[in-house]
């Protein structure tokens, strides 16, 4: 959705037709003081007025918001952990994620090729959801690419910001694929050209579903916004699941995935909003390591976020709100209130 600079005009008929439709429609001024040379004269707007992103394209407003998101955003290797890298906002540090040993991707084969066998069960599903899943959070959410048109922007926002993010993680962990481990995983698909750890679609579908909660959180009245909260979360870890099934990714990468798409979706609404309750996360690979046959299941209790074990949490710090972000939200969540008075 980000887009270019062609647009419909762009062809030589049109421009043609354009140029001279122009000499036979135009009127000639007679003199400088002649009625028909004149100017438009609009008033400049303030510096950095929010207001004016609805002038913009929704492309140029996507780029604007992902250069906002990263204003003062870090990413670097732990000071604590030379195994772990991190995201670090100037406040705090959102996400740390530690490299899970060798071993434990190897351990972790052995479910990725018994999960083989839901391919023809799923591959509908797992090719749907190579792109991004808007059709699957509207079925849930029940927004319209044209009817809400600003919501579906912010959720291009999110996942691109996670892109962003998750791709330096990516590289810095260098994690290998399963089929790099063992060619009998025989992936159903191409293997992406980047690392497995931790698992993009897990970040960004657990960021997408963050986001939506938060949007809807204010029409918590709604009847059915428990079970619709509890669909988004078992629809983030179904999209993550997916990618194991279809030999791309580790259960350990989902995990790792998770913790980072909701910490990354906190942060940017703490950018829309403003937040002083913010959590610093860990993913914690000692942990993992010592279950490294662990299967990616967030409805079990010791896979909580808070749980201590595989992640842990500690108290964050301060989201400065971005007012053009907060723009951005309050469009998006009157289309919202539209749909869930």
């Amino acid at each position: 959705m980000l887009g270019t600079m062609g647009d419909v005009w762009a062809n030589p008929v049109m421009v043609d037709a354009l140029i001279r439709a122009r000499e036979g429609t135009i009127v000639l001024p007679e003199t400088s003081t002649s009625p028909y040379f004149y100017y438009y004269a609009p008033s400049l707007p303030a510096i950095e007025d929010p207001a004016q992103l609805d002038r913009w394209d929704s492309w140029v407003r996507a780029y604007t918001a992902v250069g906002e998101m990263l204003q003062g955003i870090t990413l670097q290797v732990s000071g604590t952990d030379p195994n772990a890298f991190l995201v670090r906002s100037p406040a705090y540090v959102i996400a740390e994620i530690g490299r899970p040993s060798e071993a434990t991707f190897k351990n972790q084969i052995a479910m990725v090729l018994s999960w083989a066998e839901l391919r023809n069960e799923r591959a509908t599903e797992i090719m749907a959801q190579i792109d991004p899943q808007y059709a699957f959070w509207s079925s849930i959410v029940c927004v319209h690419p044209e009817r809400t048109r600003r919501t579906f922007e912010l959720i291009n926002m999110v996942l691109q910001f996670c892109v962003y993010v998750e791709m330096r993680f990516k590289h810095a962990l260098a994690c290998w694929r399963p089929v790099e481990y063992n060619a009998q995983i025989q992936p159903m698909m191409t293997t992406p050209g980047h690392g497995s750890f931790p698992s993009g679609h897990a970040t960004q579908a657990h960021a997408v579903a963050y986001v939506l909660k938060r949007l809807l959180s204010l029409h918590k009245t709604t009847p059915g916004f428990p079970q619709i909260v509890e669909q988004l979360e078992r629809q983030a870890a179904r999209i993550a699941t997916n990618r194991v099934v279809a030999g791309v990714h580790f259960p350990v990468d989902s995990m790792a995935g998770r913790m980072l798409g909701t910490a990354l979706g906190e942060y940017f609404v703490g950018r829309c909003l403003g937040s002083t309750a913010t959590k610093s996360r860990t993913f914690n690979a000692g942990y993992v390591n010592s279950n490294s046959s662990t299967d990616f299941n967030p409805f079990r209790a010791d896979q909580a976020l808070n749980a201590n074990k595989f992640y842990s949490e500690t108290t964050g710090g301060t989201v400065p709100q971005s007012l053009l972000m907060k723009e951005l939200w309050d469009k998006a969540y009157n289309e919202v209130s539209t749909r869930f008075p």
